[in-house]
Parts: structure tokens; sequence; C-alpha cells
């Protein structure tokens, strides 16, 4: 039977490690992502293109620790999280089929959200193709910014197109899409770049599965 909360008791959301490594990819991916933009783009001089070269870099050596890091030191988190986002169930289908409800509500229509684990069904979309990408980037990063003068020029040239088409459509999706919508769901928003906890009757909402198989009280 489901626990019913009776206010405002806070149950952990994200563990410690969790969000720092969610803070290391905020802020290494994003500066990568705009000066890769730049590099694109080239709209600056020379000085410039430059400056956006070194913070490129940094971003992606700065998002490749991060990740070497995560994956070496929480191993648990890592295949927890594979096993989440790569779980689908009838639940998970009938949420995207109605995009969460979000045009609904936009659009003042009737829906039901049917319901979810700790990550919906959007979330884990975009586990798997933040998790695949990023994988993909860090490669071809380092491809080109390592190994470069050893690589015949095919695979340079290959690891140049899937660096820069990855590299686009991951940013767009995390700036046009995860963020905003991130943002809208302030208390997990809050949660993942706080301390960690979120409104227990929020939680049982809108992670009725997760509240019933998984909740942990810490407030």
């Amino acid at each position: 039977m489901m626990k019913k909360f009776k206010g405002n008791e806070r149950i952990l959301h994200h563990k410690l490690p969790t969000r720092l490594f969610h803070w290391c990819l905020v802020l290494s991916f994003l500066p990568a992502g705009f000066t890769g933009l730049i590099l694109f783009f080239r709209p600056l001089g020379d000085a410039g293109m430059n400056l956006a070269m070194q913070v490129h870099i940094v971003g992606g050596m700065v998002l490749f620790i991060a990740c070497a890091l995560f994956f070496l030191l929480c191993p648990g988190r890592v295949i927890a999280f594979w096993r989440e986002i790569t779980t689908w169930t009838d639940d998970d289908y009938a949420w995207m089929k109605i995009s969460g409800g979000y045009i609904h509500k936009l659009l003042l229509l009737e829906y039901e959200v049917p319901p979810m684990n700790k990550l919906n069904s959007g979330q884990k979309m975009m586990g798997v193709m933040v998790l695949v990408g990023t994988i993909l980037l860090i490669l071809t990063g380092l491809v080109l910014y390592i190994a470069l003068p050893l690589v015949p020029k095919e695979i340079a040239f290959y690891a140049d197109r899937i660096h820069l088409v990855v590299g686009i459509f991951l940013f767009m999706c995390i700036v046009g899409g995860h963020i905003p919508l991130g943002i809208y769901n302030w208390p997990e928003f809050c949660s993942m770049f706080g301390d960690g906890t979120i409104n227990a009757r929020y939680a049982q909402e809108h992670h009725p599965l997760w509240t019933k198989h998984e909740i942990k009280e810490t407030k």
C-alpha cells in the first residue's frame, strides 16, 4: 500500500554524488556547447575564436574527467541509472503518447498521466541520448585533440563529423528541452541542484511508483 504523507516531509531524491556530477555536467557541457557553436559559425575575430577554442577544450576536459571519476567511483549509481533509463513499460509508452501531458496542459485539455517511477519517460529518453551522446563526444574529442596527428585522415574526418552532429543535436535537446522543462518542474530542479530532497506529496503525485517502492525519508 502506498504511504500517505501528512504535510511537508522531505525525502531524498538525489544523492550527493549524483548532484555533484550534474553540476559538473552543467559547468562543462554548456560552455563547451556554446563555444562549439561559435567555432562552427565563426562570428568572431582571431582572438575571440582562439579564446572560444580554449574554453571548448577546457570544458571538454572537465566533462571527460567528471564522467571518468563518476564511472570509477560510483559504478553502482551508473548501473542503476542504466537500468532505469533502459527499462520501459506500457506506462512509459503511454506517457510518451501524450508527451507527459505538457501539451494538453498548455491547451487546457483533459489528460491523465500514467504513474511514473523516479524518472519519467521523457527523462529516460533524455538519459539515453545524454549517455550515448556524451560518450561519442568524449571519444571523438580525444581523437581530434590528442590523436589527430596519429590517425588516418578518414578517421579524423568522421570523428569531426560525428563530434559536430552529435554535439549540436545534444546541445539543442538540452538547451531547448531538458533545461526549460527542468526549470518548469521547479521542485525537482531545486532537488538536483540543492540538498537533494523533495516534498513528499509532490513526489507522491509525480513519482507514485518510486514513493511506493523506493522511498527514503530524510527529514
